[in-house]
């Protein structure tokens, strides 16, 4: 069977039909990303797996599929990837459930943070630390994921991104002092001088999925790469899909920091102010994306989440406020204003 949105290809379609499928099966749409790739849940009695379709065969389609083979060899929990059509550029994979972890935060469209959080948080940084703590052994076999760098060009390419798409699009501020954007490039060097590990680049609470056991699992790993050791857990715990309370976000960042060996070169406080440099980096990236994605893209979805990343990245600046050693006084008043 065929959904009339989606057009399964006769690889995709065979690879079924030999393994226990019907022609009975049911396709049923999951809501997208703001990449652009589509998702289908197809389902025959208790068989169940998931269809990514993509635009184009490009650099995110390859290392997706090469990247679940390689994670799943070093145990770590990504998707087990069963089905490879490069000409319709589809791919069929494990169905990790319908959960995400932003599900399981707002239950049943709840406005309510659950209580639940306290439980499946830790969980996740579990799993996140086993997922750096693979880094080792994997960049010695795998020299392209190393080679793979969240420098300070990639750094700096998403501060650009905040100005271009907040600043400038979304706030309409045609100025910027030099010394803001002096600052930005320093929050970029100092996040690309810490400490090196795998990188999903993009670990937010829509990426996790809870599976039907309660296992946890990571989705959209296609960016992966060599970058801050503290850049994921920041991506996690400020994310303003979630809006995590401050007194939790550091509630969970020393329980991330107490069981991850990698802290272990860094005093309490010093990787509190990489932390707070990483977050800085990522909630600037997530705002100016949400911008971009809702007024360039016109995905109206995205629209909804800009004042919640404000609000969370005001949060994060008085936070910076109080670790900030030589920081102009400029940049403060300018990021106050701009954040209102």
């Amino acid at each position: 069977m065929q959904n009339e949105s989606i057009q399964i290809s006769p690889i995709i379609h065979e690879y079924l039909l030999t393994h226990g499928y019907t022609e009975n099966f049911a396709v049923t749409p999951i809501a997208g990303a703001g990449s652009g790739r589509r998702y289908f849940r197809i389902a025959d009695g208790e068989r169940m797996c998931v269809l990514q379709v993509s635009a184009e065969v490009n650099e995110d389609f390859k290392h997706f599929v090469e990247y679940s083979k390689t994670f799943r060899e070093y145990g770590l929990p990504v998707p087990r990837v069963y089905c490879v059509d490069e000409e319709s550029c589809q791919v069929l994979q494990e169905d990790l459930g319908k959960r995400s972890l932003l599900d399981e935060a707002y239950p049943n469209g709840s406005n309510v943070l659950s209580g639940s959080v306290r439980i499946l948080y830790p969980e996740v940084i579990d799993a996140l630390i086993q997922w750096q703590n693979a880094s080792h052994p994997l960049f010695s076999h795998h020299t392209e994921i190393w080679l793979r760098r969240f420098d300070f060009a990639a750094l700096k390419w998403e501060s650009d991104y905040f100005t271009e798409n907040y600043l400038k699009l979304h706030k309409g501020i045609t100025e910027i002092p030099e010394t803001v954007r002096n600052f930005y490039s320093l929050v970029a060097v100092s996040v690309e001088a810490q400490t090196k590990v795998l990188m999903h680049r993009d670990f937010q609470s829509q990426n996790i999925m809870i599976r039907p056991n309660s296992e946890v699992a990571f989705v959209d790993f296609q960016g992966a790469r060599r970058g801050s050791m503290f850049y994921d857990i920041a991506s996690l715990l400020w994310d303003p899909y979630v809006c995590l309370p401050l007194p939790m976000i550091k509630d969970f960042f020393e329980y991330w920091r107490g069981l991850y060996r990698g802290t272990r070169i860094y005093t309490k406080d010093d990787a509190w102010e990489g932390f707070v440099h990483a977050s800085l980096q990522r909630l600037m990236q997530a705002l100016g994306a949400y911008c971009f994605l809702s007024k360039v893209k016109k995905i109206e979805k995205f629209e909804q989440y800009i004042e919640p990343g404000k609000a969370q990245l005001r949060v994060l600046f008085d936070e910076f406020k109080l670790i900030a050693k030589a920081t102009d006084p400029e940049v403060f008043k300018f990021m106050d204003w701009a954040l209102q």
